[in-house]
């Protein structure tokens, strides 16, 4: 007990906590330096969904390896899910636009109707920013309300500058590492 009544922390317990901390902290680092996963087991499903989108394969590869690590059962904390981690709000409507009808939110870890769904939405956000790749994928992560608000923060930069300079954080990592693992995946 100190003088004024309060208990001091044991030393034990600090250092446990350091412990802790510098694990979860290099788990954190090895997991953000860690190379793109092998994702041929979904070669013929992302093949297939980039030749209908439009949308090139190495990017789609990419964008998987970073949303879901190659787990068609990913399901985030706000419920996207599947491959391409796609919410099931996004998936319905993309599916209308594709004539795939009904959609029930567990379709979304059907590999294949997963990634031809996230292809889709992709190949419109990629038309949406004339091709720009930095502001196609910010928009996938973070939402084209997002993305006009950074763009009009910095009109006259180029948008993966926009992107570094304006994004949340997850979202300047997610590009970043996308457009790197791009270059894992091509032929």
């Amino acid at each position: 007990m100190t003088e004024a009544g309060a208990v001091r922390p044991r030393r034990g317990a600090l250092v446990v906590l350091a412990v802790l901390a510098a694990l979860l902290l290099g788990v954190w680092w090895g997991r953000l330096r860690a190379g793109p996963p092998d994702l041929r087991a979904w070669d013929a499903e992302i093949d297939a969904a980039a030749r209908e989108s439009g949308v090139d394969g190495s990017l789609l590869r990419a964008l998987v390896a970073v949303e879901s690590g190659g787990r068609p059962e990913a399901l985030s904390s706000k419920g996207a899910r599947g491959l391409l981690q796609v919410i099931p709000a996004t998936a319905r409507a993309e599916a209308e636009r594709l004539g795939l009808g009904a959609l029930d939110d567990d379709d979304l870890y059907q590999p294949a109707v997963n990634l031809r769904i996230g292809a889709s939405y992709l190949a419109r956000l990629l038309a949406r920013y004339g091709g720009d790749e930095a502001f196609a994928l910010a928009a996938y992560n973070a939402g084209p309300t997002a993305v006009r608000r950074w763009r009009g923060r910095q009109p006259q930069r180029p948008a993966l500058e926009v992107v570094l300079r304006e994004g949340y954080p997850e979202t300047r990592l997610h590009v970043t590492r996308v457009l790197r693992w791009r270059e894992a995946y091509r032929d």
